[in-house]
């Protein structure tokens, strides 16, 4: 993320020479950095803003004693992508696997090694206009705890939230003016918190309910409930951590429910949802990116092939045709 190649206010990358930049970057971490290894500093921050999250992506060449408070009004993590070295986040062994916890009591005192990187994520639950979103992050809030540290969380499930955050990323850096667009925007925000709640679902999932009928005819109801939602409504759902929320289930319910009752898991079910959503407004659409990163498809490739193995055709030419024929 060394360039951009169009300008948009949501979006910013700044490559920074002196340490006391970079810090001023997190503006509301309140931040004050000391370089602890010798050489040259080399850094940047990438900005990426969207309604009530802020996406910060640091990275860091010399080892930086690292010391802050978050705003109260604000919950703030990191996803390591890089840690190579000695590295401390309130006297707790930092490593690749761990969420890094930011926000809470107290403030916060890292030690960051020589090769960092850190997508750090600002989320400002004030600011959130969607109530199921703000219903979510009140849960994220319990399990993040009252103060910062490192959170051990499943790795397969923190190594899915990285992808789906590079997918994010890369998506607007190649187009920056893509968060101009609320729908876009919107897709955006949901994608980051909704992802943040995935990574932490190993915390929290259970089934507490023992009695194999009750569970049945619950799942039943629940699958009916789910399909209506996801078929009928203009908001659909672009994930299964956001179905869990609405129905307050948990994925293993929901996915053992759908298999029972529909034959394909939830991820599946919703995935071909969103498919028919984008084929149907391509035909109004500016660009297919445009329609496709609306409806949460940000690896441009993966999502051609889905659409294809879908429909049989790749998005570009539904588009094309579509408006062959509005001509």
């Amino acid at each position: 993320m060394q360039a951009v190649s169009q300008t948009s206010s949501a979006v910013e990358i700044r490559c920074c020479r002196n340490i006391d930049e970079q810090a001023m970057l997190l503006d509301a971490w309140n931040q004050s950095y000391c370089q602890i290894s010798r050489g040259d500093f080399d850094g940047s921050v990438g900005s990426f803003a969207a309604g009530g999250v802020r996406v910060l992506v640091e990275r860091l060449n010399r080892t930086v004693y690292q010391r802050g408070q978050v705003a109260r009004s604000k919950l703030a993590v990191g996803i390591p992508f890089q840690l190579e070295g000695h590295a401390l986040l309130c006297g707790q062994t930092s490593h690749r696997d761990g969420l890094h916890v930011f926000s809470g009591d107290g403030g916060f005192e890292f030690l960051s090694p020589d090769k960092h990187v850190v997508v750090n994520l600002e989320i400002e639950p004030g600011a959130i206009g969607d109530r199921l979103l703000r219903s979510q992050l009140d849960g994220i809030a319990l399990l993040l705890g009252a103060r910062p540290g490192v959170l051990n969380v499943d790795p397969a499930r923190l190594q899915g939230f990285r992808e789906v955050l590079k997918q994010l990323l890369d998506a607007v850096v190649a187009t920056p003016t893509l968060l101009d667009d609320a729908g876009v925007a919107a897709s955006f925000e949901k994608s980051v918190i909704f992802g943040l709640a995935e990574a932490l679902q190993g915390v929290r999932d259970a089934d507490p309910h023992g009695n194999v009928e009750a569970r049945t005819a619950r799942n039943w109801q629940l699958v009916r409930s789910v399909r209506e939602l996801v078929e009928d409504s203009p908001d659909c759902p672009l994930s299964v951590a956001e179905l869990c929320a609405r129905f307050r289930a948990s994925r293993r319910t929901l996915q053992y429910a759908f298999e029972d009752t529909v034959g394909v898991n939830p991820s599946a079910y919703v995935r071909a949802v969103r498919l028919d959503h984008v084929r149907r407004e391509l035909s109004a659409a500016a660009s297919v990116t445009e329609v496709a990163t609306r409806w949460g498809f940000w690896h441009f490739g993966n999502f051609s092939n889905e659409y294809r193995g879908q429909f049989g055709e790749l998005p570009s030419e539904t588009w094309r045709r579509s408006r062959v024929r509005a001509g």
